[in-house]
C-alpha cells in the first residue's frame, strides 16, 4: 500500500485542530510535521480520531499565562500507518488505533497525519479484524481505562461481586463487558439511569440501580444485594459518587479480604464547558477516606490513571472475535467541517456513547 504524501520542502502538510489558549477557537490550520521517523516514531493516516472529555478540559483550563504555543486537541484516534520507525514492530499499511494525548504539545489526534513516539503512546494495538476505523477510534482511553480499573483488583475476579457507579458513561459500559466477558465476575450491579438500563443489562449487567430514584432509594438495593449475595469485592467509581462513602464499609470487602474501592477520572458536576481548576481537587470525603485506607480503615482505595498495558489490546481482540465486545457510538462527524457540533456534544454531558470525527 502506498500514500503520496503531501511533503512540502522536506515536511508534510497536514490539517491539524489546533488553539493557542482557552480564549482562542478551536480551528483547523495546516501545520507543517518532518517526513521522517526516528526508530520508535510512527507516521501515521489518521482515519477517526474520538473525543474524551479531557480533551474539552484541556482545552478550556489553557490559561495564558500557561502560553499560547499552538497545541493540537486530541488523543484517541484510528489510522494506516505509513511509515515506521527501524525498531518497532510495525510496518507500513498497519491499521492501528491508540491513544496519544499530549496536554499542551502540538501533538494530537485531530490532524490527517501525525508523528508520534509509540514508546510514549499509553494505549497502542492493531484493529482487529472487522473493526471499523470508527470503533477503534471509541475505545483507547474510556475503555482501556475501564480495563485497568478491574486490573487494581489484587486477586481473581471470577465469581466475585462487582459494583460500577455510573454504567452510562463510556468507561462504565466498557467496565460492565470486562468484569462480565473477561474476568467472569458472578454479579456484575451498576448504577444509571433508566435511560442507560436497557443497553447496560444488554452488555451484562445483572442488576441496575437507578440512580435517579434518589439516594435513600439507592442506598437500600444496594443494601438489599448484598444481603442476598454477600459483600462486593470491588467498586469502579466512573463518576465521583461521593455519597457512597457513606455506605462503603457495609457494601464492600476490608482489605484484608482484597476489597478495593477504584476511581477513574470525571465527575458528574463537572462544567466541561467551563471548567475550573478546583473541580480537578479531590473532594474533602475522598481525601478523608483515602486516608483511612492508608492505614487499613477501609477497602483499598485506587486512582486509576491510564498506563500502558499491552494485555489490553490482546484481550479486547479476543472478546471482539468472540463477539461478545460491543462499542457503543453516540454519534459520528466530518472531522474537518463538523468538529465544533462534535465537542459541543461531548461538553454538554448528554452523549450516550463515544462521539467520534472521521477523516
Amino acid at each position: 500500500m502506498s500514500i503520496e504524501l503531501p511533503i512540502v520542502n522536506g515536511k508534510i502538510s497536514t490539517k491539524a485542530l489546533t488553539y493557542s489558549n482557552y480564549s482562542t477557537p478551536a480551528t483547523f490550520e495546516t501545520i507543517e510535521i518532518p517526513a521522517t521517523v526516528a526508530p520508535t516514531e510512527l507516521l501515521v493516516k489518521v482515519k477517526a480520531a474520538s473525543i474524551n472529555p479531557v480533551d474539552c478540559i484541556l482545552k478550556n483550563l489553557s490559561y495564558t499565562y500557561l502560553g499560547s504555543k499552538k497545541k493540537v486537541l486530541g488523543g484517541d484516534f484510528s489510522g494506516v500507518v505509513i511509515k515506521a520507525g527501524e525498531s518497532l514492530e510495525y510496518k507500513e499499511g498497519d491499521e492501528i488505533y491508540g491513544d496519544i494525548l499530549s496536554p499542551m504539545k502540538s501533538v494530537g489526534s485531530f490532524s490527517e497525519y501525525v508523528l508520534f513516539d509509540a514508546s510514549k503512546a499509553t494505549v497502542l494495538h492493531k484493529i482487529p479484524k472487522g473493526m471499523s476505523f470508527s470503533q477503534a477510534a471509541a475505545l483507547p482511553i474510556a475503555s482501556a481505562t475501564g480495563f485497568q480499573s478491574l486490573n487494581q483488583y489484587a486477586g481473581d475476579l471470577e465469581g466475585k461481586n462487582v459494583l460500577i457507579l455510573g454504567a452510562g458513561t463510556s468507561v462504565g459500559v466498557n467496565t460492565i463487558q470486562f468484569a462480565k466477558n473477561h474476568f467472569k465476575a458472578a454479579n456484575v450491579v451498576v448504577t444509571c439511569s433508566a435511560s442507560s438500563a436497557l443497553k447496560a443489562k444488554s452488555l451484562g449487567a445483572d442488576l441496575i440501580i437507578d440512580y435517579t430514584k434518589g439516594e435513600s432509594a439507592k442506598v437500600a438495593s444496594t443494601l438489599e444485594f448484598v444481603k442476598e449475595n454477600g459483600l462486593f469485592d470491588v467498586i469502579v467509581d466512573c463518576v465521583r459518587d461521593n455519597s457512597f462513602f457513606d455506605i462503603t464499609d457495609a457494601v464492600l470487602k476490608n482489605q484484608k479480604d482484597n476489597g478495593a474501592f477504584v476511581r477513574v477520572s470525571g465527575s458528574k458536576v463537572f462544567d466541561y464547558k467551563n471548567p475550573k481548576f478546583s473541580e480537578l481537587l479531590p473532594s474533602f470525603r475522598t481525601l478523608k477516606y483515602s486516608f483511612g485506607a492508608k492505614f487499613g480503615c477501609h477497602a483499598k482505595f485506587v486512582e486509576v490513571f491510564l498506563h500502558r498495558d499491552d494485555n489490553y489490546g490482546k484481550v479486547v481482540e479476543k472478546l471482539w472475535n468472540e463477539k461478545k465486545f460491543d462499542i457503543i457510538i453516540d454519534t459520528e462527524y466530518d472531522a474537518l467541517t463538523q468538529h465544533k457540533e462534535a465537542f459541543d456534544k461531548v461538553a454538554s454531558g448528554k452523549a450516550k456513547g463515544k462521539v467520534v470525527c472521521t477523516f
